[in-house]
Formats: C-alpha cells, sequence, structure tokens
C-alpha cells in the first residue's frame, strides 16, 4: 500500500514593525484589496524572508501590490490573513492613543500558527483568522526595466489625465491610462470619447525606442498616491505562455506594483489632435473663468428645471472677452453673465459653444498654467482644444480636448 504524506504546512514568519510603518505598507496593499471579494483578492500576504525582510503584498486579478520592510522579520516564513480586517485590528489596539505616541509603537506579527495568525501591540494579543497562502500569487517582482520616471511629474501627470479617463467598465479599452515611451519622452492619455487628455513628462527609456502600454487607469492612479520615493522605475513583463498575462511594474522606494495590461485597441487619439483647425481662440485668466464656470454649475444643480445628469453652460467669445452662463432652453434670452476679460480672436460678431459644465471645470482645473488659451473651431460641433501657453517649449504642453454639446 502506497501512503501518501499530506503537503507540509508553509511555515509562519514573525516580524516586529514600527506601527506607524505597517499601517502605511497595508494601506498602500489596500488600494487593490476587495472586502467584498473571497480570498484571496481580499487578503495581505505577510512574506519573511532569511535576510530580514518583510513584505506585505495584496492582490487582485488586475494588480499585485508589495510593500517591503527591510529589517523587520525575526523568522522566515509566510502567513495570509484579511486585508481589512488586519488594518482595522492595527488601529483598534490604539485606539484611544495621541498619533505621536504610537507612531513608533512596535508590532508584533507572529505566524508560527498561520491558522490563527496574532497581532500584539503593547500588552493586548489578538488572534485572526488565517486563510490557505496557496491561493495567493505571492508578491510581485519588477518586471525588466524599460522607463524611468520622476515621481512628482508622474503623479502629476497622471492626475492631469485622470479627469478624461472614461469611467464606463462595459467600454473596458476607454478605462485605461494609455502610457508611451519615446526617447527622452513619456506620454500619458486618456479619454471617455467626450474629452482627451495628454500630457508629456521627460523619461529616461531604457527599453525598444518605442513602448506603448494600457493600463487600469483607477488602480494605477490609487497606487501613485502612495509612493514616496524620488523616482519610479517601470519595467515590463510579456506573457510567456496561453496561461500567463502581459504585466507592466512601477517600482517606487520600497513598493512595487505589478499591473495586468488592458487588452483591445486605443482610440487614435494623435490623429484627432492632428486634424483640428483652429479658428477661433481666447486667452484668459484660468482661475476667473474656473470660479465663473463653478458658479454656473451651482445655479445650473440650484435651477428646477436642468435636466440632470448632464448641466449644459455656454461660453460665448466677444471682442471685448467671453461670457459663461447656463443654459436654460426655457427661459432663452432672459438669461444673462457678464463679460470676462479675455483677449479674442474676434474682431466683430459672437461664437457661441455648448458643453458640459462638469467637463469644462474639470479641464479648467487639470491645466497646469494660470493663462489658458482656448481654440476653437470653425464649426462650433467639433473640439476645442485647451492648453497652456506658458509651458515651456522643451516638451509638448498639456493639451486638453472637449466636445461640445449640439444644441442646435
Amino acid at each position: 500500500m502506497t501512503v501518501t504524506a499530506p503537503p507540509a504546512t508553509i511555515a509562519g514568519a514573525t516580524a516586529v514593525v514600527p506601527y506607524r510603518d505597517l499601517l502605511a505598507a497595508l494601506t498602500t496593499v489596500g488600494t487593490v484589496l476587495d472586502r467584498k471579494s473571497r480570498p484571496p483578492w481580499n487578503a495581505a500576504l505577510i512574506t519573511a524572508d532569511l535576510d530580514g525582510r518583510l513584505t506585505v503584498t495584496g492582490a487582485s486579478p488586475a494588480a499585485t501590490v508589495s510593500v517591503r520592510l527591510p529589517g523587520a522579520a525575526r523568522s522566515a516564513g509566510q502567513f495570509l490573513v484579511d486585508g481589512w480586517a488586519l488594518t482595522q485590528m492595527c488601529k483598534a489596539l490604539v485606539r484611544g492613543e495621541h498619533r505621536r505616541d504610537t507612531d513608533e509603537l512596535p508590532v508584533l506579527l507572529d505566524g508560527s500558527f498561520p491558522p490563527a495568525p496574532t497581532v500584539t501591540i503593547g500588552d493586548y494579543t489578538v488572534p485572526l483568522t488565517g486563510l490557505p497562502v496557496e491561493d495567493h500569487p505571492g508578491a510581485c517582482r519588477p518586471a525588466p526595466t524599460i522607463a524611468t520616471v520622476d515621481r512628482a511629474a508622474w503623479r502629476a501627470a497622471v492626475d492631469r489625465v485622470l479627469p478624461a479617463v472614461g469611467r464606463d467598465d462595459t467600454l473596458r479599452v476607454l478605462t485605461g491610462l494609455y502610457v508611451s515611451f519615446a526617447p527622452g519622452l513619456a506620454t500619458v492619455a486618456g479619454t471617455d470619447r467626450y474629452r482627451l487628455a495628454v500630457d508629456v513628462l521627460p523619461a529616461t527609456v531604457t527599453g525598444p525606442a518605442v513602448q506603448e502600454l494600457l493600463l487600469p487607469a483607477k488602480i494605477l492612479a490609487a497606487c501613485a498616491e502612495t509612493w514616496t520615493g524620488p523616482s519610479v522605475t517601470i519595467g515590463r513583463r510579456r506573457a510567456e505562455s496561453v496561461h500567463d498575462v502581459d504585466r507592466v511594474t512601477f517600482t517606487c522606494g520600497q513598493t512595487t506594483v505589478s499591473l495586468v495590461e488592458t487588452g483591445g485597441a486605443y482610440p487614435p487619439w494623435r490623429r484627432l489632435l492632428g486634424s483640428l483647425d483652429p479658428q477661433h481662440t481666447a486667452t484668459f485668466d484660468r482661475a476667473t473663468v474656473a470660479a465663473h464656470v463653478a458658479r454656473v454649475l451651482a445655479i445650473l444643480t440650484a435651477h428646477p428645471t436642468t435636466r440632470r445628469p448632464i448641466m449644459t453652460m455656454t461660453l460665448t467669445l466677444t471682442p471685448d472677452g467671453l461670457r459663461v452662463a447656463p443654459l436654460l432652453p426655457e427661459h432663452g434670452a432672459r438669461v444673462s453673465a457678464p463679460t470676462l476679460p479675455a483677449t479674442t480672436s474676434l474682431t466683430d460678431g459672437t461664437v457661441r459653444w455648448a458643453f458640459n459644465a462638469a467637463y469644462l471645470r474639470a479641464a479648467l482645473a487639470a491645466l497646469p498654467g494660470d493663462t489658458v488659451l482656448f481654440s476653437g473651431q470653425a464649426d462650433v460641433a467639433k473640439p476645442v482644444l485647451l492648453t497652456s501657453p506658458e509651458q515651456g517649449a522643451s516638451i509638448p504642453p498639456y493639451r486638453h480636448l472637449l466636445m461640445p454639446i449640439c444644441i442646435d
């Protein structure tokens, strides 16, 4: 008779981590965890190496995030627990204490009994429910480097482009962030079909001459908020089998994020930008016009005849400046608004566009400079372009394209 031995239990890790560092790591991996999902997509994997490094990892079908804490591990091994439960338990164990008194408090994570790992802070020790480690994909490793960018510049570019990214999950390609690399430059773009935002930043490109990526925008933006290092190293690993997927990794400081590339063909946004034929322009102070657009949006929100969810406003160029006003079809010409200072291309007459008020407000908020250059085409139903003329000529400026609303 053949006797088959049961698989050996993976040894549990033990580690001592400052409370502040552990909470920051759990917050970072929490950006990809889903409390409502089943294990392992709701769980944090705690891994301790023989060299003393502790790694906290969270995973979802689209992303994996690992945070390394050097010198924290006391014994090698790993265990898996509900990530939200571990985070809340750590907070509960210091409840009532001042934050300045808790930052350096040692937290003992003891996974020597993986089915019930314990958390110890001060005089309290509380066990949690362990989960099967075998189900977790494991910590992520940086892929071969293709580019390096400044963290602050990358974060600013993502924040400026994000408002234009689609939010309709049935159009998965449009929920992605388009990223490409060429010698010396990284380009970030996003569109939801009604607007397009494009930003360019310096990059040290070490991979092939041109790389194009499509990544889950929401997850990437959430992860980028937690990065603290001076630079971000970007890597790419192609699928090695039909059971694998293409992945892009971002490493900043002690954090590595691995994202599954979004499949599908991205809209040809470069061709759209190249087809613009500006005929009407206006240069104006961004803060002044943005304040009036916010007021118009408040008027539309308050007015009982406004049809939600899209609230429509008009932007009118005149020889003397520009006007922004709520569009209230029931009242027509009885609506009036002040003329705001602007240098326009008109010598007589007026030209009027209609926009989704929330989209125009978001576009003005995303522009990096104090001055805005508005460029409209002869056909007021065609896209308009907003840029900041103050940006230097060394790299292309941030560009925000808006589709007007047809009202005639």
